[in-house]
């Protein structure tokens, strides 16, 4: 506790409550000679007393606002009058509020387009399970096109009378086992 502290957190309190019109800066003066007290830091002390008389000036202001302050006390002339306790809350329009343009976006819209986007997904999915069936049918039928075209090339190389060796059985499932060039490779 050093008294420095204490002196300046006072002249800090009255210059705060000053410049937020804060009346009867009691509770100001109280925080600032806590807080001489306690930190040695007088910068913390600053922004907690002006965070104090910014509240208290908040609080003076509202209830000012809700207060007319042209009456007059009898018992102390010159002061503003105590302020009443007489607060309106704030009302709540978020449901009642209307679109200006039509690109609000509501909970009903939001499930309708999942519903749809869903749908969507379900009839890609069945769409791929047919593909990946066409596909191993295809798969299945080449298969037995290759097998077909080994046996007739089998059955020309007897026909015309050419000696199954070895080689000629090779050279002729070599011939099955080249695919046909697509429209992109070049020849």
């Amino acid at each position: 506790m050093n008294p420095f502290n204490l002196l300046i957190n006072y002249v800090i309190a009255n210059s705060r409550s000053a410049f937020y019109n804060v009346p009867g800066n009691q509770e100001i003066t109280n925080t600032a000679l806590l807080t001489g007290m306690v930190s040695e830091n007088p910068l913390m002390s600053y922004l907690i007393i002006d965070n104090k008389a910014k509240i208290e000036g908040e609080k003076f202001s509202a209830a000012a606002a809700v207060v007319p302050t042209t009456t007059s006390r009898p018992e102390a002339p010159g002061l503003p009058p105590p302020p009443e306790t007489v607060v309106t809350p704030p009302t709540e329009t978020k449901g009642t509020e209307t679109p200006t343009e039509g690109n609000t976006v509501t909970l009903e819209k939001i499930r309708e387009e999942i519903s749809a986007n869903s749908t969507t997904l379900t009839n890609i999915t069945t769409e791929i399970g047919d593909l990946k069936t066409k596909i191993a049918d295809i798969e299945v039928e080449n298969k037995k096109f290759k097998e077909s075209l080994t046996d007739i090339q089998t059955k020309l190389n007897e026909i015309s009378g050419v000696k199954q060796t070895p080689d000629t059985v090779a050279a002729s499932k070599n011939i099955v086992a080249q695919k046909a060039p697509t429209k992109n490779e070049p020849k």
